[in-house]
Parts: C-alpha cells; sequence; structure tokens
C-alpha cells in the first residue's frame, strides 16, 4: 500500500493509516505497527511545519479582523444603548431653579439667579461642554413649600428640565424632593441644609457644598466655647420656624457650647419685626445671640437691638452674610460676626476675585456679592466639572458618577477643597468664621 502524506489533511492521513495498520495490510509485526504510528506522526508534524505558519499567520488575521470588528460593534452598541436623559438634546441641557423671587428672602434668590446666569454665559461663551449649551428657567416659589412643589412638576412634566439647580430653602426644597427623587431628577447645589437631604440612600441624585444648619451650629458651638470658654457665656437662638430652625437648634444643643443654651426664639416668613424676641434675649442676659436669617432680616435685627438696647456679640447665620446687610444696617453690623461655609465674597484669593469680576461684568450691585451668589457661583463651578468628566452619554447616572469622581477640587479659595464620592455627596464640611471690619466682611481666624 502506497501512504501519502499530505500535510492540508493531515488529519484524514492519520485516520487511514491508523485503519490500515488494524488490517494488518501495512505491517504484520505489532512491533512494526506502533513504529510506523510514529513515524506518521512525526510526518504529520514535519508536513505542518510550513502550512502552520502560513495557517497561523491567516488564523491571526481572522482572530485580529473579528477582534477589531468586534471592538467597533460593541462600541456602536455602547452608542446605540446610551440613553441621554430628558432635557437633553445634541445641543442643549435645560435646568430648572426654583427661588423665592419675591416675599421677604428675594434678595437671596434674585442673587442666585445672577450667579447662574454667570455660569451659564462662561460656559456657553467657550463652546459649551460637548457641545452642548446649557439653560435654565426660573419659577417663583416665594419660599413657600406648595408653589415649590408646584414648580418641580411644572419644571418636569411640562418643561422637561434634565436637573433641578440653586433652589434656596429647606422647607420648600423638602416638600419638593420626593417628587425629584420618583422622576430621577438631579437635585444640584442647592442653598437647603435639611439633614436628611444627605442621606444617600434615600436622596442619590443629591449633590451639595453647603453643609447642615446643624453642622454649622454644631460648628459655632465649638468656636465659641474656644475663644471664650463657658463661663459667663448666655446664649440665645432665633432661627426660622420651619425644619432648618430646629436642626439650627439641635446642632447648637449637641455642641460643647450646648449648656450655654439661655433662650430660643423663632421668627416667621412673614415677620416685620424682631422686637418681642429681642427683649427675650434681653432679659435672659444672653452674651451671644445667633441670628438665622437672611441679611434684610438680620440688618433690621441689629437696628431694633440697638433700639431696645441689647448688648451682646451678634453671629449671624450663612444668609447673612452680605453687603447688603453693612448697607442697611451701617455701622451698627461693625463688629458683627457672620458664621459661613465659605469664604468671604470680598476676600483676595484667586476663586474670589474671578466671581466679582464675573459677577460685576454681569451687572452685579455691591449688595449682590453676597454668601448666596457666592454658593450658587461655587456650585455652578462644580456642575462644570461634572458635565465635562461625564462624557457625551449624559443622563442622571452617568453625571452622578461624574460628581462621585471629584477629590480635592479648587475653587481657588472660596471654599476648602472639595471631596465627593458614592457614600458622600457633600462635598464640603467646614465652617469659617467672618466678622464685618471696617465696612467689610473678612474671614477671621483668632477671635479672641
Amino acid at each position: 500500500m502506497s501512504c501519502l502524506i499530505d500535510s492540508t489533511n493531515n488529519l484524514n492521513i492519520l485516520t487511514a493509516v491508523w485503519r490500515e495498520c488494524l488490517r494488518g495490510e501495512i505491517m504484520k509485526s505489532k512491533l512494526w505497527k506502533l513504529l510506523a504510528i510514529f513515524a506518521v506522526l512525526g510526518l504529520i508534524a514535519v508536513g505542518c511545519g510550513d502550512d502552520d505558519d502560513s495557517s497561523s499567520s491567516s488564523s491571526s488575521e481572522a482572530s485580529s479582523s473579528e477582534s477589531s470588528s468586534s471592538e467597533e460593534a460593541s462600541a456602536e452598541a455602547e452608542e446605540e444603548e446610551c440613553e441621554l436623559g430628558r432635557g437633553v438634546s445634541d445641543d442643549k441641557i435645560l435646568f430648572g431653579s426654583s427661588q423665592p423671587m419675591t416675599g421677604n428672602l428675594a434678595a437671596l434668590g434674585e442673587q442666585a439667579v445672577l450667579a447662574m446666569e454667570v455660569t451659564k454665559d462662561r460656559i456657553n461663551d467657550a463652546g459649551g461642554i460637548n457641545g452642548r449649551m446649557i439653560d435654565f428657567i426660573v419659577q417663583d416659589d416665594a419660599y413657600n413649600p406648595e408653589k415649590t412643589v408646584a414648580n418641580a412638576q411644572y419644571f418636569i412634566e411640562q418643561e422637561k428640565v434634565f436637573a433641578i439647580w440653586a433652589s434656596i430653602g429647606s422647607a420648600p426644597l423638602k416638600a419638593a424632593m420626593p417628587i425629584h427623587n420618583e422622576n430621577n431628577t438631579l437635585t444640584l447645589f442647592p442653598w437647603a441644609q435639611d439633614l436628611s437631604f444627605y442621606d444617600v440612600d434615600v436622596n442619590p441624585l443629591f449633590f451639595s457644598v453647603n453643609p447642615s444648619a446643624y453642622a454649622q451650629t454644631f460648628g459655632f458651638g465649638k468656636v465659641l466655647v474656644e475663644t471664650y470658654g463657658l463661663d459667663g457665656i448666655k446664649v440665645g437662638l432665633m432661627t426660622i420656624n420651619s425644619v432648618d430652625g430646629q436642626q439650627t437648634v439641635d446642632g447648637f444643643k449637641d455642641s460643647i457650647g450646648g449648656s450655654a443654651l439661655v433662650d430660643e426664639q423663632t421668627w416667621e416668613r412673614d415677620s416685620t419685626t424682631y422686637g418681642p424676641q429681642i427683649l427675650s434675649f434681653i432679659d435672659s442676659g444672653t452674651t451671644d445671640v445667633y441670628i438665622g436669617t437672611g441679611d434684610t432680616q438680620f440688618a433690621q435685627f441689629l437696628l431694633e437691638a440697638d433700639q431696645l438696647g441689647l448688648d451682646a456679640r451678634f453671629w449671624g447665620s450663612t444668609g447673612t452674610i452680605s453687603a447688603n446687610t453693612i448697607e442697611l444696617a451701617g455701622d451698627l453690623s461693625e463688629g458683627a460676626y457672620g458664621v459661613n461655609v465659605i469664604s468671604s465674597a470680598n476676600g483676595d484669593k484667586p476663586g474670589l476675585n474671578a466671581y466679582r469680576e464675573a459677577m460685576f461684568e454681569a451687572g452685579a450691585t455691591e449688595a449682590q456679592i453676597s454668601t448666596a451668589s457666592l454658593l450658587a457661583y461655587t456650585g455652578g463651578l462644580v456642575l462644570e466639572e461634572g458635565l465635562n468628566r461625564a462624557g457625551e452619554c449624559l443622563n442622571s447616572q452617568t453625571l452622578s458618577a461624574a460628581f462621585e469622581s471629584i477629590t480635592d477640587f479648587s475653587t481657588g479659595g472660596i471654599m476648602r477643597p472639595l471631596n465627593f464620592s458614592s457614600e458622600n455627596h457633600l462635598g464640603n464640611n467646614d465652617v469659617i468664621i467672618l466678622q464685618v471690619q471696617d465696612g467689610v466682611w473678612v474671614e477671621v481666624e483668632n477671635l479672641g
């Protein structure tokens, strides 16, 4: 029998040889049969040499081609799978903002909206983000929870906004948050401090740079005791009659200065005088009064305190720290303190200088250089960073992941470096003390 070795068909030949050998048609001896089999195997190995290289090369090219095609298909599939968020198109991102544009806190709403305009202009003048310009719609809520809920429904159901940005007030926002969450809507950088907002499990789409009211008075108590001790210190608190106000009280009570609290007073959104509260503080012999109001209310409190004879150190909350307080209260504001989460809007730091320059270019008055506008402006810096990190596929989930990746983010000295994570959506946890000195709010470290 003649056995021909064809390197392109080695497996078939080996099978044929094996069968022939078994029938004894090649060799009769078992030994020779085994030798023949080993010889065939060797020939197959040799015969396949050149062809294997060619085959291997061909196989490698095919594999490479298949891999490349697979990657392209995967990329295409990814593109096809990307679902843009509501309010996001190829050339625009639309936000909504519920603000107190009327009522006692209207000045704060106006300041925040102007800072949002500055953010919008900065981003759009630079060509937008991934080809998309940003825009926003403002609805007045007059710091009223019912109106804020109506605004949330309007933004989401009618205007189809992507996210709610820079709103003001814990009570109004708390009423609207369930609607935001149910509709997969991000709540971004509000001036609202209710403790419940910071629970990532409950509010996974809430992001802030503004610590809670609780954290601020907790920090105030620490500063007060470290500076003046507890001997002879009597503290009075005046807070808004809301959840925010109660958490303000709780923060101080839980601080190391809590035992110095002697008087708690509240005020309403429509209050026109603070005389009764001031008289109570006089009767209590308070040495230090913390006033949780806006700047207009703080100025009025200082004027009435002077008229009624309240002699104490005055500590304003974040909302009191503006040029408006100084303009309205005049010399009576001199020496007043502010417990803030942010540096003085008039400070000399790169981020603050850029903020003031942009605000004045946008038509801001001195009174609008304030904590309200500075907080909204700072939130805008983080928003811009997050949008850039999220990339072209923009929706609530991709932007959330982008924010969570931000660490040691510099605001140019406006705040301490900001840090977010999947467990922490509050980027800033610091308290900064300011004081009116020579008609200007300045950051102070030594209060003695």
